[in-house]
């Protein structure tokens, strides 16, 4: 009797204890906040920490695991992911050039947009009464000056392609200053956290283009050494986003499948881009 006593103790002992012995997973986000996304600035975990975060946690939960967050500059958390330092990380648009960093889920050859964590539209941000302008097509009115770009964000690659004179700076804060100061013409930057920031920072002379710059879908990139290591949990944690995006992050914008006819003069709508 006693020892079926024990042996019931320890039972539910490892029962109380089993999220201590939950398989961890170490992951990384740029330590720049992207509102709502990720919030905070730097290499501590903000509270709260942002809908990006929440919805990882929660796919953990359901998944059983454990995930450890760290902060670092993307550049870096790529060059970690490529050598196995981390299992994954987030949030990246697919180029066919970070494949050389991790995976993506896919799906037919291509990345499975059902799998993403989110799609985000860049725009472009200027001061009020500014000849700067875009059409959907072009950009008008830069003159001697540049536009924008926090440093790392993919958006500063689709500039340069597009032989848009372009300027960088680190954070979010620095580019709107510098907006602000007449020292850049324009600042392209994520939708979200364009306007998150404005909201709680108003600047009455800026503005926001209403047509959108370029719309992506963004996604958490596993290691190449998890695949190989446990391939049916990157596949399970990947599932479980595409299950949750929707419950957890239930205004994200919708991504547009081809470009949006014009509702007035000029009015063009991009075509979609991936990062």
């Amino acid at each position: 009797m006693k020892r079926i006593a024990l042996t019931t103790a320890l039972l539910a002992a490892a029962l109380l204890c089993g999220p201590a012995w939950a398989q961890k997973i170490r992951v990384a986000f740029a330590d720049v906040e992207v509102a709502p996304y990720q919030l905070g600035n730097g290499s501590e975990i903000a509270n709260p920490p942002g809908t990006m975060i929440e919805l990882l946690n929660q796919a953990a939960k359901e998944l059983g695991i454990e995930i450890v967050y760290e902060r670092a500059p993307q550049l870096r958390s790529l060059k970690r992911l490529q050598l196995g330092e981390i299992d994954g990380a987030f949030m990246y648009s697919y180029t066919p050039e970070r494949l050389a960093y991790g995976r993506y889920p896919m799906k037919d050859g291509k990345p499975d947009d059902t799998a993403r964590l989110a799609n985000q539209s860049y725009v472009f941000y200027r001061l009020k009464g500014s000849p700067f302008n875009w059409d959907g097509r072009t950009v008008t009115g830069l003159g001697n000056g540049a536009v924008g770009f926090n440093s790392t964000f993919s958006v500063g690659a689709v500039l340069a392609k597009q032989d848009i004179k372009a300027q960088d700076a680190k954070t979010t804060e620095q580019n709107f200053s510098k907006l602000r100061l007449g020292r850049i013409a324009a600042f392209a930057m994520l939708e979200h956290a364009g306007d998150s920031y404005l909201a709680t920072h108003p600047m009455p002379n800026v503005e926001k283009l209403s047509i959108p710059f370029e719309t992506k879908a963004y996604y958490l990139m596993l290691s190449n050494q998890l695949l190989e290591r446990d391939p049916a949990l990157a596949e399970k944690i990947w599932a479980k986003l595409a299950k949750l995006r929707p419950e957890v992050m239930p205004d994200e914008p919708p991504k547009p499948s081809k470009p949006i006819k014009p509702q007035g003069p000029a009015r063009k709508k991009i075509r979609d881009k991936s990062q």
